[in-house]
């Protein structure tokens, strides 16, 4: 099965194209960068040379992955689009994966909690609380407080934190000083290095783990979903939303 994955969910857009019913190294081609605003402009461009680049054809994809968010509102509109349109032409299923679900299964090692963080502006932040890979809470819109009464609630004692995801450094210091008077717990929350990227690889690791075992059952399970027809997570509404929310 080849599946090619769009994440546009940050400033950091990412492609990547697995092909193989188990892949291996060999079997894999990524690539990112960090384009501000030019999703639009990259984003059809790097897909088409990554499939050159591996040897392939449009019509060889079986599957396209796409972000459903949260995450830029922009962003997840160009991920969907693009995803769309190949599925579309090329006649195969979408699917498209929660944001804070791809970051979180990059920890999955982690031995206790994982809180991905997505700026959300206005001092909020997209979030949801992990452990063992099952999420723990609803996808939030959420203040550095509410995050705080989620772990006093949620950990266990000394149970390890960690932060990843774009914005998990904007967190840490309300993290260290609400917990500052108990240092058993700031010495457990720590900071995910590489939080800061692409992430379809994991969108690509999520998607083959939906359709595998079963294979081409369970794409067929896939294609009659829909997701051609649906559209972003956005957690949050939208200014213009709000906006008219306030008028009615």
């Amino acid at each position: 099965m080849t599946i090619i994955a769009l994440d546009t969910a940050t400033s950091i857009l990412s492609v990547a194209l697995v092909a193989g019913a188990f892949s291996t190294q060999k079997e894999q081609w990524y690539f990112e960068l960090d384009a501000g605003q030019r999703h639009g402009e990259l984003l059809m461009e790097i897909s088409d040379q990554l499939i050159k680049t591996a040897g392939l054809k449009p019509g060889d994809m079986d599957m396209v992955v796409c972000m459903k968010g949260p995450g830029s509102f922009t962003g997840l509109r160009i991920g969907f689009a693009a995803a769309k349109g190949m599925a579309l032409a090329l006649g195969i299923p979408l699917l498209s994966i929660p944001t804070l679900d791809c970051m979180a299964v990059s920890c999955s090692l982690w031995p206790g909690i994982v809180i991905p963080v997505i700026d959300a502006k206005k001092q909020c932040y997209f979030t949801a609380l992990y452990r063992n890979q099952q999420r723990m809470t609803e996808y939030l819109d959420a203040a550095p407080a509410r995050i705080i009464t989620l772990i006093k609630n949620t950990a266990g004692p000394k149970e390890g934190i960690l932060l990843t995801g774009p914005d998990g450094h904007r967190v840490l210091p309300a993290l260290h000083a609400e917990f500052s008077a108990d240092p058993g717990i700031q010495d457990q929350i720590r900071l995910d290095p590489w939080g800061s990227r692409g992430w379809a690889r994991e969108l690509v690791e999520l998607a083959q783990r939906k359709v595998y075992p079963g294979n081409r059952e369970a794409l067929e399970q896939v294609r009659h979903t829909g997701e051609v027809f649906s559209g972003p997570l956005y957690v949050r509404k939208s200014d213009a939303e709000l906006q008219k929310q306030q008028l009615l």
